[in-house]
């Protein structure tokens, strides 16, 4: 590619990236402007469940999903004594919230499916054996063993139960494939 050609490649680009900050602002401006109604700067508890209702009024937010988004609040002074009286979303993270959230619902989504197909009791929970077979498919090559399920149980089950319930399987998966991720690093290194 000449260089002329290269050059005009990067300006496009760089207008285009210019064009989605300035959308970026102004959506986040305008969900300010709508759900900030007392003005305080920031998406507080009760006006991002509004604000995530209204992009997704059929996936209304539970405490669960806000609990999640809230550890990116910012404590913030609103009444002038130098003291933060109040939490909530700024404007420069709300975006991202946002897409935290709707990457929650396809999680969550995809996780209830996983739940129904392995929940064969239909107990509303994954006891020992089905999670021993979701382990499998989450890792199929990997030889899931009973030591490894109880592990995962361990680490994963938070109401003690010894099961796993529908809220902590995206844990329990995670928690297997990072097991399954530090066998195969410390097995490398047994070999070199």
């Amino acid at each position: 590619m000449p260089a002329a050609a290269a050059i005009a490649v990067a300006r496009a680009r760089k207008r285009k990236l210019k064009q989605q900050k300035l959308e970026h602002q102004r959506r986040v401006k305008a969900w300010f402007a709508k759900f900030d109604v007392n003005h305080s700067g920031v998406l507080e508890r009760e006006q991002l469940r509004q604000l995530l209702l209204h992009l997704n009024p059929a996936s209304p937010p539970d405490d669960a999903a806000l609990d999640l988004l809230m550890e990116k609040a910012v404590a913030i002074d609103t009444t002038g004594d130098g003291q933060a009286d109040t939490r909530g979303i700024s404007q420069a993270s709300a975006e991202e919230v946002v897409h935290k959230y709707s990457s929650y619902l396809a999680e969550k989504s995809a996780l209830d499916g996983v739940f129904e197909e392995f929940d064969t009791n239909k107990t509303g929970q994954l006891e020992p054996d089905e999670l021993h077979a979701l382990l499998q498919k989450v890792c199929p090559g990997e030889q899931v063993s009973q030591h490894d399920v109880e592990v995962v149980l361990e680490m994963c089950d938070k109401d003690h139960k010894g099961a796993i319930s529908r809220d902590e399987v995206l844990a329990a998966c995670a928690t297997w494939k990072a097991m399954v991720k530090q066998h195969h690093s410390s097995s490398a290194c047994a070999l070199l």
